[in-house]
């Protein structure tokens, strides 16, 4: 089974993991971490910590920004781990995407559910006047 840490500035990573159990249920293979809240300790050692428990195997370590200090800080534990992967721009149908793969995803697989969650980042505003001037009811 696939295991994703979710690891984020405050409390994203919490809601997205709460949210996510809601839609696919709890199997215990979807874990948070914050980074700058009072009570964190640093995320990188968070990390390392729940790697201990979790191992190493099949896990997809998704972040909430790219370049941003969280994403920064797992990019050294990925390298020192090159078996786990890293991706950052986390969103909703990506954890889902990814937590209901029963086994390690392929590369064409990982780029077929990255591209997915891109697909999934829409300009509702814009989409309704497409729509609106194709003259269609149906989105």
């Amino acid at each position: 089974m696939n295991k994703i840490i979710l690891a984020s500035h405050g409390e994203l990573s919490q809601g997205m993991k709460q949210t996510a159990s809601m839609i696919i249920g709890d199997a215990g293979n979807i874990f948070a971490v914050s980074a700058f809240r009072d009570e964190d300790e640093p995320i990188k050692n968070q990390v390392e910590e729940l790697l201990e428990r979790i191992g190493s195997q099949n896990v997809y370590l998704l972040t909430d920004i790219f370049g941003g200090s969280v994403n920064n800080d797992l990019l050294q534990i990925q390298q020192m781990n090159p078996e786990i992967h890293l991706l950052s721009g986390m969103n909703l149908p990506l954890v889902i995407s990814i937590a209901t793969q029963t086994s390690e995803l392929s590369t064409e697989q990982m780029e077929m559910i990255v591209e997915e969650s891109r697909q999934g980042l829409i300009d509702c505003k814009q989409l309704l006047a497409t729509n609106m001037t194709i003259g269609g009811d149906d989105l």
